[in-house]
């Protein structure tokens, strides 16, 4: 892998390249082609590598996203994966979720129970009622506390 450096005011910058190696690599770049794909395989037409965000709730069999801000959603959470994008949402579920992931403004999410919390937004507060989740808090003024209004 070739590596340069940039030189700019205030410090060194990374180039591109060596950016997009080494976020792929944690499998977060954006428009990396689909596992078992190989690379540059084509795609359907009309189709595109980039991230695609729902433009309202999807509540599914698999997944809660949560992506109307002000929302206010109570759910049974049945083993899920949560994502709470919305700013300022209002979010209840109750029993076992699976991974909840916080990444708005301002919201307050109750789990009854949770395998991983992983806050990455703004002002969240997340809660859970039972268990031990792991916790991985990388937001800013976001707290995890055991208690909330969700059941178990």
């Amino acid at each position: 892998m070739r590596v340069r450096y940039l030189v700019g005011a205030g410090g060194a910058l990374v180039s591109a390249t060596l950016t997009t190696a080494l976020l792929t690599g944690c499998g977060l770049a954006f428009g990396q082609d689909e596992p078992g794909e190989p690379p540059g395989a084509p795609l359907p037409e009309g189709a595109t590598r980039e991230a695609v965000v729902p433009e309202h709730n999807v509540i599914n069999d698999d997944v809660l996203i949560i992506v109307d801000d002000g929302a206010e959603v109570s759910e049974e959470c049945g083993d899920r994966e949560v994502v709470v994008a919305a700013d300022d949402a209002v979010v209840v579920l109750d029993g076992d979720c699976g991974l909840v992931r916080a990444t708005g403004r301002g919201s307050t999410v109750d789990v009854g129970s949770a395998d991983k919390i992983v806050l990455v937004g703004v002002d969240n507060t997340v809660s859970f009622a039972s268990g031990d989740p792991e916790v991985i808090n990388h937001g800013r003024n976001t707290t995890v506390t055991e208690g909330g209004s969700a059941g178990e």
